[in-house]
């Protein structure tokens, strides 16, 4: 479909601001190094609704003059407010490596979404969404297409680590290859260098101060920019709060702990769940001394997307995961684990995760320059095994982790010691968690309110990661907090309520 013209009462004068690199209202120009060019936009836009699409570029190295530039995919959605506030939402994807459009086809569908999810914000301010550096649509390309088509390909069995070891070597090293012939190093991809983008392009848009919205990665990209002096961030957003003084690898098996215990001992305290599924923990973990000792092997999916599965404890465990991650899936959890221990596996095959590196939605050189800079190569090996053990049998989540053979052979750059401290800020903050969670759980968003003296943290007890996604509450909750930078004492009730699980 052909994207319509944003409706003239809302854009010309949108438009004429933009090119002088002032677009928001009331907003002056900042920091002449980024610009702003109009160009169409790359979705369509409903009737009644409006959008500035264009570029901004960016300095490929700002420790360096005449460096050159990326272009970075900006879209703004347009407030419905006749004069919208001065201070936009800047919107900060997780990933590392994700884009807030989707790719492809997938892509009008997600806009969909971002049109439904910002309109209550759209009363009263415009929203900015950016492609960051790296990913999607913006320069450079960094993804790994290798990757994706070695994980996708058909396979009747499942493959031995050596085997997928061996062709993950050498889909990174011919990756590797191309990063380098483009001029490409990791030190073009960090989370400080992510921030610098942001207030780009709030700045290339004319706006001198934004509140933020940030989820997952995002989150922590959002705290380094609270880091920074000037006072560009009115209020911030924080969904799935991931610090910058906690190491996810080596939290790894106290991640995978503290989801499981969570679940066991909700269902232990509900009647119903207790009575359905008795001694639920002390079977599962049964079954996954069982499955580590002989997996079984299975194949999952149908027609196209048929895979080989080889179920081990540790795939067992990363399927539980992945469903309590997801929030929505929580209530049927036990009953899908219940099923598992009694043989029957076709339900958590459904959530058992590849066990391949490839993403198509990830764009891979940016996320492993960022993840190995930050997370992999800073892991300490001694607290990592010291928690593999303490965490034991969870700790086997890591015992096939494809990080360390990725950032042996990728180029990435030197995280500064003081990058990982943690971010004191005046500004007011909500955090949103999960009780769920098992990636960003609420011990963390605890730990970043500990030196946000003006923060909020609101704790779903039913949610996993991203609770905006399916809280409905939770947009609520962020949209009040942007308006007036507080919450009401009583705001989302219902937070606190625990799962209503499934029966068999």
């Amino acid at each position: 479909m052909v994207p319509k013209l944003v409706p003239a009462a809302r854009a010309t004068a949108f438009a004429v601001v933009a090119v002088a690199a002032a677009a928001l209202p009331g907003a002056s120009p900042l920091r002449a190094e980024a610009r702003f060019t109009p160009g169409p936009c790359w979705f369509t836009v409903p009737d009644g609704e409006a959008a500035l699409c264009g570029t901004v570029a960016v300095p490929e190295r700002r420790d360096r003059a005449g460096s050159g530039h990326f272009r970075l995919p900006v879209a703004v959605l347009l407030s419905s407010a006749r004069q919208p506030a001065a201070d936009p939402v800047l919107f900060l994807e997780g990933g590392p490596g994700a884009s807030p459009f989707g790719g492809g086809e997938a892509t009008e569908e997600k806009m969909e979404v971002w049109w439904e999810l910002s309109a209550p914000f759209r009363r009263t301010r415009n929203v900015i969404l950016f492609d960051p550096r790296g990913v999607g649509r913006a320069e450079p390309d960094t993804d790994c297409p290798e990757l994706d088509s070695v994980g996708a390909s058909p396979r009747a069995r499942p493959v031995t680590r050596e085997q997928r070891a061996q062709a993950e070597r050498a889909a990174v090293t011919t990756c590797v290859n191309r990063f380098k012939a483009m001029g490409l190093d990791g030190g073009l991809f960090s989370t400080p260098i992510a921030a610098d983008d942001a207030l780009d392009i709030a700045s290339a848009l004319g706006a001198q101060r934004v509140n933020l919205f940030a989820v997952s990665y995002g989150t922590r990209v959002a705290l380094e920019i609270l880091r920074r002096p000037g006072g560009r961030v009115r209020s911030a957003v924080l969904d799935s709060v991931y610090p910058p003084d906690v190491n996810a690898q080596e939290d790894a098996p106290w991640l995978a702990h503290r989801a499981f215990r969570r679940l066991f001992d909700d269902c232990a305290t509900n009647r119903a769940c207790r009575a359905a599924y008795p001694d639920l923990e002390k079977r599962f973990l049964a079954l996954v001394e069982r499955l580590n000792a002989t997996p079984v092997d299975l194949v999952v999916g149908e027609f196209e997307s048929r895979r080989a599965l080889r179920l081990s404890g540790a795939s067992l465990i990363a399927a539980g995961l992945e469903a309590m991650a997801t929030g929505e899936a929580v209530p049927s959890v036990p009953a899908m684990l219940d099923r598992a221990i009694r043989g029957r596996y076709d339900a958590v095959a459904e959530w058992a995760p590849t066990s391949w590196l490839g993403d198509p939605d990830t764009a891979d050189g940016l996320a492993f320059s960022t993840e190995c800079r930050e997370t992999v190569n800073p892991t300490d090996p001694v607290k990592q095994a010291e928690s593999a053990r303490r965490y034991s049998p969870y700790g086997s989540i890591l015992a096939d982790d494809p990080g360390q053979r990725v950032c042996r052979l990728w180029p990435a750059g030197q995280q500064e010691p003081s990058e990982r401290l943690p971010v004191a800020s005046p500004v007011p903050v909500l955090l949103l968690s999960g009780a769920y969670d098992p990636v960003t759980p609420p011990d963390w968003g605890d730990r970043a309110a500990a030196t946000l003296p003006k923060s909020r943290h609101l704790v779903f007890r039913s949610a996993g990661h991203l609770v905006t996604a399916t809280e409905e509450c939770a947009i609520t909750a962020a949209v009040t907090f942007i308006d007036s930078e507080t919450l009401p004492a009583n705001a989302c009730p219902a937070a606190g309520k625990p799962p209503s699980f499934d029966r068999p």
